[in-house]
């Protein structure tokens, strides 16, 4: 215990806690100060739930720090307190605030259900859910005003242990999939090709877009040399940044059919996914392109699908669909999903020489069928239309396995129905020496809460507990999907049908029971909720320990 705190000039102005002048965050609260002296600042928010205690550090001068985390209209009691270098401490005057409301149920702000929410078992801190929504049906389909409805709106969820929603942020354009940065923002893309940072109040800090991108860059957006930045960014050790970015190639003689071989061949633009690497600067200093490593000819389904008809590439092909890539630091490597190709690949990012690639083995050249994981036991699971893979704290690959198709083109497989197509996340050990995989955990499927994620989804296994972090981005219960054939309109496809996202947390001993649950509503079922990816981050500057006296 040190000495008694007493009151003094130190500060300047009396320490206040404020509403977030910021729209895009209105739940954020602001502690404004003004100090003489360097020290560690600790503030203390007492409500009914018991205190919780955020602490900086902090150098002499006025400056505002954003509080995170507090449950919304609720009233706290606020304390503030200054220790300087000397261990002396100086307090402020007490202060009470009544923390903001939520947003009513609407279009703009979908509701939530809270299923399970057991806090003992839980990985602690915040869980992020990136939110979109969209008009029902095709989306080469959609009137001008669903596209935008589609496309010009965006929400991250923060949510506590409890399942309450705690701060959120709201877009002007779809965000994919969003992560925490080693300073503590957030990191994300949007559907306008930009890599964006913000902080905790809202604030966007820097961006990035695609220079050669059929669209117009954001205003103040940081020019890189691409054409589609796509999907989620990830960042390096080195400060700089891995991103996917689609570009187009006219192929003589390219398909026109994913069901028959023998369909007349035609002259197509096909879109392919290269990696790169680019610095804060938007200068592109690495590049991997899938057209110079992979044959565009090995095809899976969806490749006629419409993806890239509606983001500013009519009648263009999607040949690899990559939708995931990851830094490895343990030997610099890359893990990129493609989805198309239902295959993750790790490339060595000094040589771009492609270590191993997990896939089935069908269709793949001599040269690569060397590089062919084998699988280890029974009933392993293989990608298929897989989403977003990861590094494990175990060194073990999680992917997000949306499951759909398992089937390959023109070898007369199956294709599998909804039923059959029920998505998991999928935890494999790689041993790149003996170049086997093994399936060490996968998620349990019910097939009444209709997880069928066509697409999306993601899956995190978290550092502190070892559970599973789940995100099932689209989820149909009690609806019936007839086709995953997009261009087929005599059948019912997944976009047509309203979707309910369902976000959870498995303990490995007992995954049967999920430790948090929570489901996105789609208000009134005239809409499509998705959750494109989720995240686990501490809540900024709090700790947890004894408060000082």
């Amino acid at each position: 215990m040190g000495s008694s705190p007493v009151v003094t000039s130190v500060f300047r102005e009396p320490p206040r806690v404020l509403q977030n002048a910021q729209p895009s965050a209105p739940l954020a609260l602001v502690l404004a100060f003004d100090v003489s002296v360097s020290g560690t600042l600790e503030l203390v928010a007492t409500g009914e739930g018991g205190p919780l205690v955020y602490r900086w550090a902090v150098e002499p001068g006025a400056q505002t720090l954003p509080v995170i985390g507090l449950k919304p209209e609720r009233p706290y009691r606020f304390e503030v307190l200054l220790m300087d270098a000397r261990g002396q401490r100086f307090v402020a005057e007490p202060q009470s605030v009544q923390t903001p409301a939520l947003p009513l149920p609407s279009l703009d702000f979908p509701p939530l259900r809270v299923h399970r929410a057991e806090r003992a078992r839980m990985e602690p801190g915040l869980t992020l859910l990136s939110v979109r929504r969209r008009a029902l049906g095709r989306s080469h389909r959609m009137t001008p005003e669903q596209r935008r409805f589609t496309t010009e709106w965006g929400l991250i969820l923060a949510l506590d242990e409890d399942g309450d929603i705690v701060w959120f942020y709201r877009s002007p354009s779809r965000i994919a999939g969003v992560a925490a940065l080693d300073n503590g923002h957030l990191f994300f893309h949007t559907v306008r090709n930009s890599p964006t940072e913000i902080d905790w109040l809202g604030r966007t800090l820097r961006c990035w877009g695609a220079a050669h991108g059929p669209n117009p860059m954001p205003a103040g957006a940081i020019p890189v040399q691409a054409v589609t930045l796509h999907h989620q960014p990830d960042a390096l050790p080195n400060g700089n940044f891995l991103s996917l970015n689609a570009v187009p190639r006219r192929i003589e003689g390219y398909y026109t059919s994913e069901t028959d071989a023998t369909a007349p061949r035609l002259a197509q633009w096909v879109m392919g996914d290269e990696v790169i690497e680019f610095n804060p600067q938007g200068e592109v200093v690495w590049r991997w392109n899938c057209f110079d490593h992979l044959d565009p000819f090995k095809i899976g389904y969806d490749t006629f699908w419409s993806y890239w008809w509606v983001r500013g590439f009519p009648q263009h092909l999607d040949w690899t669909h990559g939708n995931g890539v990851h830094h490895d630091p343990r030997d610099d490597s890359v893990l990129l999903s493609l989805r198309n190709l239902d295959a993750v690949l790790k490339i060595d990012r000094p040589s771009g020489e492609i270590r191993w690639i997990l896939a089935r083995d069908i269709g793949w050249s001599e040269a690569l069928r060397a590089k062919l994981l084998k699988p280890v036991g029974e009933e392993f699971i293989w990608p298929s239309h897989q989403h977003n893979p990861r590094l494990t704290p175990d060194g073990h690959v999680v992917l997000f396995n949306n499951n759909v198709h398992q089937a390959i083109p023109f070898t007369g497989e199956r294709v599998k129905s909804a039923a059959e197509s029920l998505s998991r996340a999928v935890v494999y050990e790689i041993d790149e020496t003996a170049r086997t995989a093994r399936m060490v955990f996968a998620t349990p499927t019910d097939p009444k809460e209709g997880m069928v994620s066509f697409a999306m989804g993601d899956a995190h296994v978290l550092p502190r507990t070892g559970n599973v972090l789940v995100d099932f981005a689209l989820c149909y219960p009690g609806l019936q999907i007839e086709t995953f054939d997009a261009n087929d309109l005599t059948r019912v496809y997944p976009d047509d049908l309203p979707s309910t996202p369902r976000v959870r947390e498995y303990a490995l001993d007992d995954p049967f029971h999920p430790v948090f649950d929570v489901e996105v509503v789609p208000l009134h079922d005239v809409l499509q909720m998705e959750v494109f990816g989720v995240a686990r981050v501490a809540v900024p500057a709090r700790v947890v320990g004894e408060i000082r006296s």
